[in-house]
């Protein structure tokens, strides 16, 4: 495995990951048996229901995955199960693997808990060494960058020191260990939980994305605030020999960095007072036990402070995404206290360009806050009313209707470029999805080979003639066998520790790394999603096909763990590696890991949510095809937001944005870098694989030029023109766009990627405007 150092200087060791080994690989000979027969499907009309809310969204009817299909194991019991989770919480009850907050769950052999961001704060579970507690920071002010990419006098990476600006504690649970678990979570937002083994007394802090306030709800414990910095004053006054009594104080360090904490009732509807003593030069302890919650929150600007104090009563503990249509979502709130003067949070800037303002949500000017990763965060203000805040946003990006590229092909075109002689060609050579490969480098195999089948099937190449399709169809169907029937060497197996489905050969192995991770949920977009637009292809070229609903039965369960929409299913956690509220996908599963979740290959991301809303067209399942739809708008939208930075995108730092492309992206941190090569066609071809009809929806014509005239244009690959490399293939298949017919002509006879046939390159290249 291939770490960079970058990659491990933050706040400890990178543990494993995904893309561990060279993307173009070769493959050996597959066999084939029969599946066995099984369907579930529904056609529903998100409009008749909000999803969130269960309803016609049970589109698989939260059953019991079926054990002919899928073997259950607890084997994950005995090689990396979750912690800190309260043992009532999991009842009925499929687990998160992907989440945000993950590191705080993540089986560890050690006992310190890795940091989570909820941005613009980073939090800490402090539990391995005294003080004990929770802490909060502002790490964008801790922000330091490294290295050489080569591009333009660009760093190679930037990332965020980790100090404990703000420590919720107790002097009950201070220098005593406490007992610390996770007791309740939704869609964006996690409850822990620390009590004290002394007295039982408890602190409980609800962390949501966005917030504005950090919050701890005390019971029966005496609060201790405790900073790693030396507090200059509070409320104005001198720390030494200081008392000081209220319901709000403000709290200056001698770095100047500057916080504001509310004191409320346990409700949270009212003011509540305390009275605090400095101990020391850097802490402050109540006089006595305290029942009630303190709220804290940055102030960058005093200009804050009216704005802060206005909206404190409003506590946000969750919030649950609503799916309304294939372009419309909402975000429901949870909220305690009293919110009549409304919520106060942050928004990412794709919330910010679509969130609707007709409902009274609006913007508060001056009050931004940076993320660590993801640019600034600007503060809105959302009506309370009777029920609870909600974000309603409306998504227009545009998508691909079809499997097939925007535009037909010209009949000319097809001849000047041989494309019927290469679709001849590649349909006839050997194919192969060996019986123990990876899941990953089978489904890359199996999307090129169903690709194949669209050609085919496309009469503005092949006229009437169906000859070449009818044998691609039945190749196809071989090769798909052991998919359908589950009897790969490492079968799929449902996890019954988490929920989900996974590779069998890591427990087999006790690796954690085997097959990019997949046992443990690395990736499961990435591998997932090749399978799921292969049955998309299927399902509309062969609808006849004696073992589709075999297919099918397998495809749904991916489909269902990677992307569940139920939120009453008890065998499969909701959304499992999309986050909505940051509109990508998580790579990584189970293991912690110092810099946060991360996500590297985004174009294999929106492939998942792009075949999801094909294979929902395909198979007439109104409910998949308008979730995969509007995932595929959310993701596009945040792929250009966050990932690939035009000249305009000012995201990221401003030494970083000559890079062009993030490379492997933290939470904590961006890494010009792959998992597998330092080669800068490999950083950026990563984000090009597979070639498909949502490519050019997500990687714009403008992007593309830069990053050539910047970055590609200029490596050795591509002025050498060095064609015996694969990787060449996927650079010119994605300039086509710009240049077909420079790129057309290099695709003819450069080294293929192991994912790309010569001719869907020289189809879809074909397909672009002069």
């Amino acid at each position: 495995m291939k770490i960079f150092a970058s990659a491990l200087i933050v706040l400890g060791t990178v543990v494993h990951h995904q893309h561990l080994a060279q993307v173009a690989a070769n493959s050996t000979t597959s066999n084939v048996t029969d599946g066995s027969d099984a369907t579930l499907s529904a056609s529903v009309d998100l409009s008749t229901l909000n999803v969130g809310g269960g309803g016609a969204f049970t589109t698989f009817r939260a059953l019991e995955p079926p054990s002919y299909l899928v073997e259950r194991t607890n084997a994950m019991t005995g090689l990396c199960p979750p912690k800190h989770l309260d043992p009532s919480v999991v009842k009925n009850r499929a687990i998160p693997t992907n989440n945000w907050w993950g590191n705080i769950i993540a089986h560890d052999s050690n006992t310190a808990i890795q940091p989570i961001w909820s941005n613009p704060y980073s939090l800490q579970m402090v539990v391995d060494k005294a003080p004990f507690g929770m802490s909060t920071s502002y790490p964008y002010r801790s922000r330091f960058s490294g290295g050489n990419s080569g591009n333009n006098g660009a760093v190679k990476f930037y990332a965020h020191g980790m100090v404990r600006e703000f420590l919720f504690s107790a002097e009950e649970i201070v220098q005593q260990k406490p007992t610390f678990q996770v007791v309740d979570w939704a869609d964006q937002g996690v409850t822990v939980k620390f009590t004290a083994s002394s007295s039982g007394g408890s602190m409980v802090s609800d962390i949501v994305s966005g917030m504005v306030y950090a919050s701890m709800k005390y019971s029966g414990l005496t609060p201790r605030l405790v900073s790693t910095a030396a507090i200059s004053t509070v409320n104005g006054r001198a720390l030494g020999g200081l008392q000081v009594r209220g319901s709000k104080f403000e709290i200056v360090y001698n770095s100047g960095q500057k916080w504001v904490v509310f004191v409320l009732s346990s409700d949270g509807r009212m003011e509540k007072d305390i009275t605090l003593t400095a101990d020391g030069t850097s802490a402050l302890k109540s006089t006595g036990v305290f029942d009630g919650m303190l709220r804290v929150a940055l102030v960058l600007e005093d200009s804050w402070l009216s704005t802060l104090e206005q909206h404190k009563l409003c506590t946000v503990q969750a919030a649950n995404v609503d799916l309304r249509d294939d372009s419309s979502y909402v975000f429901k709130w949870k909220t305690m206290g009293d919110c009549s003067s409304g919520l106060l949070h942050f928004a990412m800037k794709h919330h910010a360009e679509t969130l609707v303002t007709s409902n009274g949500v609006r913007q508060v000017d001056g009050m931004i806050a940076f993320s660590t990763t993801r640019g600034a965060h600007q503060a809105f203000t959302t009506p309370g009313g009777p029920g609870d805040p909600v974000w309603e946003i409306k998504e227009t990006q545009p998508v691909p209707e079809d499997l097939y590229p925007s535009r037909k092909i010209a009949s000319d075109v097809v001849r000047q470029q041989r494309i019927i002689d290469h679709l001849r060609e590649d349909i006839s050579s050997a194919w192969s999805i060996p019986l123990d490969g990876s899941y990953y480098f089978n489904g890359k195999a199996a999307q090129k080979y169903a690709s194949l089948c669209l050609i085919a099937n496309d009469a503005a190449v092949m006229g009437d003639d169906k000859s070449l399709l009818n044998k691609c169809l039945e190749k196809l169907r071989r090769v798909m066998a052991p998919f359908v029937s589950n009897t790969w060497t490492n079968k799929l197996q449902y996890d019954q520790v988490y929920g989900g489905i996974v590779s069998s050969q890591g427990f087999k192995t006790k690796d954690l790394n085997t097959d990019f991770g997949n046992t443990m949920y690395n990736d499961h977009h990435f591998h997932y999603g090749y399978w799921v637009h292969t049955a998309a292809i299927i399902n509309r070229l062969d609808p006849t096909w004696s073992d589709l609903s075999k297919l099918n039965a397998m495809v749904n369960l991916l489909v269902r763990d990677v992307a569940n929409f139920d939120p009453d299913d008890r065998f499969f956690t909701r959304f499992r590696s999309f986050d909505w509220f940051r509109g990508h996908s998580y790579s990584h599963g189970v293991t912690p890991f110092a810099d946060g979740k991360d996500q590297e290959s985004t174009s294999e991301d929106v492939n998942f949510a792009f075949g999801m809303y094909m294979y929902g067209k395909a198979t007439n399942n109104a409910t998949m095809e308008a979730v995969g739809k509007l995932m595929t708008r959310v993701n596009s939208h945040a792929i250009k937001t966050y990932f690939l930075v035009e000249d305009a995108n000012q995201i990221h730092p401003a030494n970083f944005r000559p890079n062009k492309v993030t490379g492997i992206f933290f939470d904590n941190k961006v890494d010009y870098a792959t998992w597998f090569s330092a080669e800068k066609y490999c950083i950026h071809g990563i984000q090009m694989i597979p070639v498909s009809a949502v490519t050019e929806f997500v990687r714009t014509k403008q992007f593309v030029q830069e990053e050539w005239e910047q970055v590609l244009g200029n490596e050795a690959i591509v002025t050498r023109e060095d064609t015996s490399n694969a990787w060449l293939s996927l650079l010119y298949a994605n300039f086509a766009m710009v240049d077909k017919q420079r790129a057309m002509r290099v695709l003819q006879k450069t080294k293929m990627d192991d994912g790309l046939s010569r001719s869907w390159a020289l189809y879809m290249a074909a397909s672009f405007a002069e």
